[in-house]
């Protein structure tokens, strides 16, 4: 199972954990080795279609990047890619996931479906149709645990996809590994007191 650094982007400022003090970009890259891949939660382009293009043609220069700044259109998606993103997650509520096909014919990077709940499991259900390269959910483990339904559905679909969950607490790395995710993007934070 992947363990990968999440880092936040709101206001053109760069976090290390949600709602946290910012830090600069190079003391984000200076926790992160070289060969490894950055998740950047951009609110900025999630919540205002303003994603933080420049900082990531940096960044992608040092590092391997995958980003999710809720892209709205392919064009969205090709500045990200030209930006150096080399895996994006798009967001069902702002960009149809019935065009990812569109997607798959521009690039072969990987790109990846953000669900925004397991409430709807017929909806949920319909994603093998699609040609997502994996799903990224931002759950909370004792809601999860909570419901059987839900890890059931958890699990089921660890079985069909690539998944990656969010995470705050490295101690909760054990269930997810359990409920057979792919891997963890764990807060920068969290993931720097464990390696720093």
């Amino acid at each position: 199972m992947e363990i990968i650094p999440l880092a936040y982007i709101k206001n053109r400022k760069t976090y290390i954990e949600k709602g946290g003090e910012n830090v600069s970009l190079g003391e984000v890259l200076g926790n992160i080795a070289k060969d490894k891949e950055i998740y950047f939660l951009d609110i900025d382009g999630i919540e205002k279609n303003k994603p933080n293009l420049c900082t990531y043609q940096k960044i992608s220069e040092k590092q391997e990047i995958w980003v999710d700044t809720g892209p709205r259109d392919l064009g969205d998606v090709v500045d990200l890619l030209m930006a150096g993103a080399n895996k994006i997650t798009i967001r069902e509520q702002l960009y149809p996931i019935e065009e990812l096909p569109d997607i798959k014919e521009v690039t072969e990077n990987k790109i990846y479906t953000f669900v925004d709940s397991l409430q709807d499991n017929k909806r949920v259900l319909t994603f093998p149709q699609l040609s997502t390269d994996g799903l990224v959910f931002f759950l909370d483990r004792k809601q999860i645990e909570a419901d059987f339904k839900k890890e059931e559905l958890l699990k089921s679909l660890c079985n069909r996809y690539n998944m990656y969950v969010a995470e705050a607490d490295r101690k909760n790395i054990p269930y997810w590994e359990k409920i057979g995710v792919s891997g963890v993007l764990l807060d920068l934070k969290t993931y720097k007191d464990e390696v720093g």
